[in-house]
């Protein structure tokens, strides 16, 4: 259980030294955009066309927490309901958890969204970093691939491939839309995977695979 405990307080150390450095590297030019946000938008502003804005528009959805919610409480209620308690709040955790970190992050650094193209997609927030919809479907994917995996599901290679493939479209739909600058995306996608590793070593340290 110790084991555990500081497994996780490792990983939620590195969420948040990866904010740090992160918001230590985009405020250290004070000229200008660091070159990976600045051609990053550029790249995506040149790709600008009906069809892929169509759909990235759709796609984007995929990481809000909205689209996320419903399914998320339905599987966590199905787990509790089962007896895999430790599961069930293992999932709800690793999304509203994820959420509290990109909205509490967002106040702290307060960066503003990119505005040199217009944006394609509405936004609720004026704040940029990091990207909740990175965050929190990075957060999901990688709680879900912790549970196939814990019960032994013969398909979670391809289950993991298809996952990732969500996570990244996701990303680069938040960049392609003008509502995040790429190291937003990088920095939400980090700091999910550290949250939910430290997640999985808080709560099942004392739960192996195939217990509640």
């Amino acid at each position: 259980m110790r084991r555990g405990a500081l497994q996780a307080a490792a990983w939620w150390l590195a969420a948040l030294a990866i904010l740090a450095a992160a918001a230590v590297w985009i405020g250290a030019d004070g000229a200008g955009l660091p070159p990976l946000d600045r051609q990053g938008l550029e790249l995506a502003g040149a790709w600008r066309g009906p069809v892929l804005d169509a759909a990235f528009l759709g796609l984007t959805w995929l990481g809000s927490l909205i689209v996320l919610l419903p399914p998320v409480s339905a599987a966590a209620i199905l787990l509790w309901r089962r007896g895999s308690w430790a599961e069930a709040g293992f999932l709800a955790l690793a999304l509203v958890g994820a959420a509290a970190l990109a909205h509490l992050a967002k106040e702290l650094f307060a960066r503003p969204r990119p505005d040199a193209v217009p944006g394609l997609s509405p936004v609720v927030s004026s704040l940029s970093f990091p990207s909740a919809h990175a965050l929190q479907i990075t957060a999901v994917a990688l709680a879900v691939f912790v549970l196939l995996a814990r019960r032994g599901w013969r398909r979670r290679a391809a289950a993991g491939c298809l996952l990732a493939l969500v996570v990244i479209v996701v990303g680069l739909s938040r960049i392609y839309l003008q509502a995040h600058y790429p190291s937003d995306v990088l920095a939400g996608m980090l700091v999910a995977a550290c949250w939910v590793l430290g997640l999985r070593a808080a709560m099942f340290a004392a739960h192996p695979a195939g217990q509640g």
